[in-house]
């Protein structure tokens, strides 16, 4: 829907000063006609332009993004404060504008798709052979090959930190909360922990063309019977001797809430997948899991013994398909790849799951400012009692309570990347603080900014919960963060079950005094009174 202006003077709505706020994508904006051709580049270590010629006739400024004002998607002042004089990253400040304000041209463009991409989720499509595949929607294919076009899936490669790219990620998921994206974030997850313990003939097959994003990656852990006890996951590996991508087994099993699989972005997909090898040596429950990479198509092109069984159907994060799949229906099973040693799977997983707490947690953080900034821009327009309803003292308290919980969880994601980026460099410590707060980085953002999301409803009263403003869809979006990567429950029993104890409480202490010194700077420095 999109409200005219005399239907907004109607209905007591005042245009705001930042962008026409009431703006939704007319069908004929779902394909920009002209996008802007970029890439990231690097030299001396400052990423620089090389996008072709402006399109032919500009869009006109309807503030979908204001660099110095207010955006909708995320606040480009508190990010760069967060990274620089919060965290301090190690990336000159110039490059990091560079990298947000290539993401910000990018969202510009690309934003008003989403509602399209949540509208119409990937859908479960029977072909001429009888076999089952899934079709997602047409934009999310080409967003995804901009995305590629762009190189913003080469930051890594780039040697930007990982802070850096967790800013750039947090752009991204304020645009795009049906997540279209969490095809590019699982897939970085998953080369990473193949690049980690796989073996050099499994990494030269697959490794690069992950990362160009010609082969998606995902995990697969859980089953229909077991979720996060994968100590009870019942999909089997037999040993089928050596291949030339090193030690090869047939697999059967059935598995569950899949992410981006059986799709048709891409040709291939790469299953990083939890089994239990078959025999007498494989010790009982998680001690006995091991880690495979199991292909949808072979070296050799022929498709693998996998089967799509059913496509879930989500209340958010429709454009990222999730399924019920199937191993080994045929007489054979279906030829999966060890990754690393027999047993160790479940320990080195872990890379991949503490990689995606991190960037659910941040997931978490840019709804729950998406959604104070769509609240916050129609409180400055809805007019009752005489007044903008964003001078009621109630109508504050909630704008305010959003604030706080959106801004502290992006800026606990952010300190969690810094960690990350501080361990890659040696750190020890910081290390052993990021493990400590891992769970801590999950759960909080996905409890606190989806009650966020809850008050920027509140804000708009009856139009909150109306598909005429994003709020309704952003909290649909926002709900299932609490289950990602285990539930809070699950979280909490992780942290304080295993973490707390590990080496006498060590990391702890460590967590602590880090505490206590930011606590005392701060006393120091003046302000405000603390509370003990």
């Amino acid at each position: 829907s999109q409200f005219t202006p005399r239907m907004a003077s109607r209905l007591g709505l005042r245009p705001s000063p930042h962008r026409a706020i009431f703006a939704r994508a007319p069908p004929s904006a779902l394909r920009p006609a002209t996008l802007a051709a970029g890439r990231l580049a690097c030299a001396s270590r400052r990423l620089v332009s090389t996008a072709a010629a402006a399109p032919a006739a500009a869009a006109p400024d309807d503030g979908w993004r204001t660099r110095q004002g207010l955006s909708r998607y995320a606040d480009r002042r508190d990010i760069e404060f967060v990274l620089h004089e919060v965290e301090r990253v190690e990336a000159e400040a110039e490059e990091v504008r560079g990298v947000l304000d290539s993401v910000e041209d990018f969202v510009e463009e690309w934003g008003p798709v989403d509602p399209a991409l949540d509208q119409s989720p990937p859908k479960l499509i029977t072909a001429e052979d009888g076999s089952t595949a899934v079709e997602v929607h047409p934009e999310t294919k080409r967003l995804l090959a901009d995305y590629h076009a762009r190189g913003f899936a080469e930051m890594e490669e780039l040697g930007l930190p990982f802070s850096v790219q967790c800013a750039a990620q947090f752009l991204f998921g304020g645009a795009f909360p049906s997540n279209p994206l969490g095809f590019t974030v699982l897939t970085r997850c998953a080369a990473d922990l193949l690049e980690a313990h796989g073996s050099e003939s499994l990494k030269g097959e697959y490794l690069s063309d992950m990362r160009a994003g010609k082969v998606v990656g995902t995990m697969a852990l859980s089953e229909p019977h077991a979720g996060s006890s994968l100590g009870n996951i019942r999909t089997t590996a037999v040993r089928a001797g050596d291949g030339p991508l090193g030690q090869e087994y047939r697999l059967k099993g059935d598995k569950m809430w899949t992410s981006a699989a059986f799709h048709d972005v891409t040709p291939n997909t790469a299953h990083m997948l939890l089994a239990r090898i078959a025999g007498p040596d494989t010790p009982p429950g998680a001690r006995g899991i091991s880690l495979f990479l199991v292909p949808h198509l072979l070296p050799d092109g022929s498709p693998n013994d996998v089967e799509v069984v059913g496509l879930n159907k989500k209340m958010g994060h429709r454009a990222l398909p999730n399924c019920a799949w199937s191993l080994g229906g045929g007489a054979g099973g279906a030829t999966g790849y060890l990754v690393g040693e027999p047993h160790q799977g479940l320990s080195a997983m872990f890379q991949m799951m503490n990689a995606m707490r991190i960037e659910v947690g941040l997931w978490a953080a840019a709804l729950g400012k998406r959604g104070l900034n769509e609240s916050l821009l129609y409180a400055e327009g809805r007019e009752q009692g005489g007044k903008r309803i964003i001078e009621h003292d109630d109508v504050k308290r909630m704008l305010l309570q959003q604030k706080a919980y959106a801004e502290g969880a992006f800026a606990l994601t952010i300190h969690a990347a810094t960690l990350h980026d501080r361990n890659a460099a040696g750190d020890a410590e910081a290390g052993a603080m990021l493990d400590s707060i891992i769970e801590v980085v999950k759960s909080w953002p996905s409890e606190w900014c989806l009650e966020a999301n809850k008050w920027a409803m509140q804000v708009l009263g009856g139009y909150g919960y109306t598909q005429d403003f994003p709020l309704e869809q952003l909290y649909r979006d926002a709900r299932p963060n609490m289950i990602y990567e285990g539930t809070s429950g699950v979280q909490a029993l992780d942290l304080l079950g295993r973490k707390a104890s590990m080496g006498g409480g060590a990391a702890l202490k460590l967590l602590g005094a880090a505490v206590a010194e930011d606590v005392a700077a701060a006393r120091a420095a003046g302000g405000a009174p603390l509370a003990e």
